[in-house]
């Protein structure tokens, strides 16, 4: 999948995940009272989703000529024949050379090599990892102004799957109308660029005015721009690169980088929070300077992102 087709795609193939988050927030509103009882309906869809991937996997293994496209060319069947026999010449290696005949810690490691040898995939996972550490951050203060600001645990509970309803509906509307649009017309370098500008304009509101309103507008704008316009310009990052590239390093950006950037943010929230006694408008400052680093990371990764991609698009002789 190339950038053009990518940005075409991903609103679409998103709406599905906000259509499971409108129900789920629909019914936790209504449900409420049932307390910690929810979280038996949430394994039990967990274990519906569970079953579901189990059968497209199966689906996939048994018919993929009935999955591909009716409008594969004749020089993508030979293309993928092509690949197929060079993957049968490298069965034969005494290395194993396929994803799937590793451990999942050696195709980490893999991806890792795969990181540390390439500046442009070094860059991907700098800009994951100030998301994962901002959007972190961004959470922990929240839960923190809700506690502070709303005393009943069931109004908490409310509050949040009334904020979590209305944000699906403006995501599930920008996804089907305004995802593809924006990505084909402003670039990614605007699309993953939004992100970290909202992170930014959140952090400060909440430093002025740390109110459950102004959490419930900071996280319907990060929300929405994250899933209808970022989120799908992150995925085309990795449409320049080799698949090789592409799924090892992405496995290792998933299950490391970000992780990490979850656990920092962790770390440096509580002790801000000790060392400020809990005062929510300060600790957001500390914030700031990371979400302009992020905003600069963004920027670059982007213009690079778009230069890639010409180059694969410049007709070899």
């Amino acid at each position: 999948m190339d950038s053009e087709s990518g940005s075409r795609l991903f609103g679409f193939i998103g709406a599905g995940a906000t259509l499971g988050q409108l129900f789920g927030s629909l019914f936790a509103t209504g449900m409420a009272w049932l307390g910690p009882f929810l979280l038996l309906f949430a394994a039990l869809l967990m274990e519906f989703a569970a079953q579901s991937a189990k059968g497209i996997n199966f689906d996939i293994s048994q018919l993929p000529e009935e999955l591909a496209p009716i409008s594969e060319t004749t020089s993508d069947m030979q293309k993928e024949a092509d690949e197929r026999t060079i993957q049968s010449s490298n069965i034969s290696s005494p290395e194993p050379s396929t994803l799937a005949g590793k451990p999942q810690l050696w195709t980490i490691l893999d991806g890792l090599r795969l990181i540390m040898s390439s500046t442009y995939l070094m860059s991907v996972s700098l800009f994951l990892w100030l998301g994962a550490v901002v959007s972190s951050f961004f959470y922990f203060q929240k839960v923190s102004v809700i506690a502070t600001t709303v005393s009943s645990s069931l109004e908490r509970r409310k509050l949040f799957a009334q904020i979590n309803s209305f944000i699906a509906i403006f995501i599930l509307t920008g996804q089907l109308t305004m995802t593809g649009h924006i990505l084909t017309v402003a670039g990614v370098t605007i699309a993953i660029c939004s992100a970290p500008f909202v992170a930014l304009l959140n952090m400060v509101a909440l430093a002025v005015w740390p109110t459950w309103v102004a959490i419930a507008v900071s996280e319907t704008l990060r929300k929405v721009v994250t899933y209808v316009v970022t989120r799908p310009g992150r995925e085309l990052l990795f449409t320049v690169v080799s698949r090789d590239e592409k799924y090892k390093a992405k496995l290792c950006i998933d299950v490391v980088v970000q992780r990490l950037g979850d656990a920092t943010a962790a770390g440096m929230y509580k002790l801000l929070f000790s060392t400020h006694n809990g005062r929510a408008s300060t600790v957001s400052l500390y914030a700031v300077p990371i979400c302009l680093l992020w905003i600069v990371t963004a920027y670059r990764l982007g213009r690079r992102q778009t230069q890639l991609a010409k180059l694969q698009n410049v007709p070899t002789s």
